[in-house]
């Protein structure tokens, strides 16, 4: 079969699909509509092995001929805490939530190879287990459907996973060899001094005076302690302190984030902003505290995995439909969770308009253009046919 081909026959009602799951895009764990609509499309096409799985997560499981292995394909179905600002026909209409991640171009486009699977099953040999996950902006999706044994019965030899991509033109596709995405893991910074009169600073310990000395030290790990070829971010995103301009505070509590693409350049940034953060407080007669909350680990794809993907996707697109990514994003992803159990590959998927201006990931002015979305429905298929040839 030519799988593209059968893609575009399909491509009108995976568009009606991924519209539907536009206009009524729902946040977290709360994806209960959005599960219905998954279980009700996976239904119509005929398959009957579906399940919940971590709350408002769905499996489903299409059996080829007996024997073989299983592979998984992976989609993520919540939205963001945004209020959408385009005039599309439909917009969402759910107030304070849009799909402007693009997660619905992923459910839709799982939906299809679902379709393409299930019309295939008598021509491949072994299982495709297909994860619409809620939860991944955040709320911990994957290690609740992790926990609840999404990784059982069948276990997976292999999971794949795509993401929309702006600046990749409608019609392409794009992956790198290696680490793709960052890891992703939350920091808080607590600076506490002595609360009194702003008129007699002497009598007091301003913690907002040292938050600005550790806000400038943090920024020497990157520049001064890691090795120039590493890749790191430190973002403090956040800070909140005082309560009077006449006030000097007890506490002032940064948030931020840091990024990178190995666990052993973050240990080194935690290690070396504990340090700072203790140090620079204390030099300035308060005290200061770190915490690092468990994060996501940088999404790796597999080697043998990227050589069969890069294979499978020049044979069934061309050479001039996909591209090599220049740079990994520094954007995190929990299907990371995933490759921690199961070796894996994710891809990126075009969905960027010519001839206009293409706003970023979660801006409220995103637009994922669904002309190319044959080519997310083709690339899952292929990766999971080719998976288990």
């Amino acid at each position: 079969m030519d799988i593209l081909r059968g893609a575009e026959a399909i491509a009108a009602q995976v568009r009606e699909w991924r519209r539907h799951l536009h206009a009524h895009p729902e946040l977290g764990m709360e994806t209960e509509a959005t599960a219905v609509f998954v279980e009700k499309i996976l239904k119509e096409i005929g398959i009957s092995n579906v399940r919940r799985c971590g709350g408002t997560g769905v499996v489903a499981v299409i059996e080829g001929r007996p024997g073989g292995g299983c592979v998984g394909l992976r989609a993520d179905m919540d939205a963001l805490p945004v209020n959408e600002r385009n005039d599309l026909p439909y917009k969402s209409v759910n107030a304070g939530a849009a799909h402007v991640c693009g997660h619905d171009v992923h459910t839709a486009c799982l939906l299809g190879a679902a379709q393409l699977l299930y019309n295939l099953r008598s021509e491949f040999q072994g299982t495709v287990k297909l994860i619409f996950q809620p939860g991944e902006e955040g709320a911990g999706g994957a290690e609740k459907m992790i926990a609840d044994g999404v990784l059982q019965n069948p276990e997976m030899q292999a999971i794949f996973a795509l993401h929309v991509w702006p600046d990749l033109p409608v019609g392409t596709v794009g992956f790198r060899r290696g680490a793709i995405l960052a890891s992703a893991q939350a920091i808080e910074i607590r600076v506490k001094g002595k609360q009194g009169h702003a008129a007699h600073p002497h009598r007091c310990v301003d913690p907002i005076l040292i938050t600005g000395h550790v806000i400038c030290a943090l920024q020497s790990i990157v520049a001064r302690e890691m090795a120039p070829l590493d890749t790191g971010v430190l973002t403090l995103g956040k800070i909140t302190g005082g309560t009077a301009g006449n006030i000097i505070p007890e506490e002032v509590v940064i948030e931020g984030t840091i990024r990178t693409l190995s666990k052993n350049v973050n240990k080194q940034i935690v290690e070396a902003a504990e340090r700072i953060v203790e140090g620079t407080a204390a030099m300035l007669r308060g005290s200061g505290s770190f915490k690092a909350f468990p994060g996501l680990p940088p999404v790796v794809n597999d080697d043998a995995l990227f050589d069969m993907m890069q294979e499978s996707f020049r044979r069934n697109f061309g050479e001039e439909r996909v591209r090599t990514l220049p740079e990994p994003s520094m954007g995190g992803e929990d299907f990371a969770l995933y490759l921690e159990h199961v070796p894996g590959a994710h891809f990126r998927l075009g969905v960027g308009q010519e001839g206009r201006d293409n706003f970023p990931l979660h801006s409220p002015d995103f637009i994922a253009d669904d002309g190319g979305i044959s080519y997310g429905v083709a690339g899952l298929t292929a990766l999971a046919l080719d998976a288990l040839a």
